[in-house]
């Protein structure tokens, strides 16, 4: 872990906690961290309801997945002390966001193109929405 981030402090307004790492160039205590990843991912995430489909820029939005989930794996594996709520927090976003890099690589599709089981000789490619 970074030693420089251990002496500051979570830059969330008004938070005060220790940060335990960055993200987006930000230091972040971990609910931060995890509340900020969830946020981003559900919102580049287009099986969730708050995904717009305004043009986005895929090279800056794989970036921010692989650094998510990268910084998800660091702090999983060097943080002694974490709960394991905090620990499934953190798993969730590893998954999701590996879900999400095969999405962003796999062709288009939308859920009126898949087909329910049954219909089709092959199995339908609709994902279950996150909860």
């Amino acid at each position: 872990m970074d030693t420089k981030l251990l002496e500051r402090i979570c830059n969330e307004n008004a938070c005060g906690g220790a940060a335990i790492t960055s993200l987006d160039q930000q230091a972040l205590c971990l609910n931060h961290f995890l509340l900020r990843c969830y946020a981003k991912l559900e919102a580049v995430d287009p099986r969730s309801q708050k995904f717009h489909e305004d043009p986005v820029d895929l090279p800056s939005m794989r970036a921010f997945i692989e650094e998510c989930s990268q910084k998800a794996l660091e702090i999983s594996l060097q943080s002694e002390n974490l709960s394991n709520l905090e620990r499934g927090r953190l798993l969730d976003i590893l998954l999701w966001s590996g879900e999400l890099f095969v999405l962003l690589r796999a062709p288009r599709i939308t859920f009126a193109d898949s087909t329910p089981l049954g219909e089709s000789s092959k199995p339908a490619l609709a994902a279950s929405p996150r909860t």
